[in-house]
């Protein structure tokens, strides 16, 4: 694809348009950004992320390409950041991902992660996450990410996005 190829499609972007009470998270640079936007919000003191599938996410089948799903579960680590304070300014790289794809989103859905924090160890993160779009699963992907021990760099952390305890 050329950038007028590119320049067209993001023309033609349908508007994000998040519910209320979504913000945008800061996601770092390089394929992150152009993935984005994600957003997060606080519900009973819980990290939610939300994304807008527009139509750079969609295959040509018109739904969410499989890809995008497999980013946005990832991105899920955030969640783990949030709920345990020692992680919040920490690097987590991805060990392994597991995902089940349930049912398409379409171009347009509000598609949600509602993350669960298995197990944190010293050296690893275990997480399970299920995408939904509205009452609909999506997704369930399972990861596991490396407590590196090492600071996330500026803009990707966390604790940088929200005012947490």
């Amino acid at each position: 694809m050329d950038a007028a190829a590119v320049s067209a499609l993001l023309a033609g972007e349908i508007p994000d348009d998040p519910p209320e009470g979504f913000l945008p998270i800061q996601v770092g640079t390089g394929f992150n950004v152009y993935f984005g936007p994600i957003y997060g919000k606080l519900i009973d003191g819980k990290l939610r992320l939300g994304l807008r599938v527009g139509r750079r996410h969609i295959n040509p089948h018109d739904t969410c390409h499989g890809g995008v799903i497999a980013s946005f579960a990832d991105m899920q680590v955030y969640v783990g950041q949030q709920q345990e304070a020692t992680l919040r300014r920490m690097l987590l790289p991805t060990i392994s991902m597991n995902i089940d794809f349930i049912s398409p989103a379409a171009l347009g859905d509000w598609l949600e992660g509602n993350s669960i924090l298995l197990r944190h160890t010293n050296s690893l993160l275990f997480q399970q996450t299920v995408g939904t779009v509205g009452e609909r699963v999506v997704f369930r992907a399972s990861c596991i990410y490396k407590v590196s021990g090492r600071e996330a760099p500026e803009g990707s952390r966390v604790g940088d996005m929200f005012d947490l305890p």
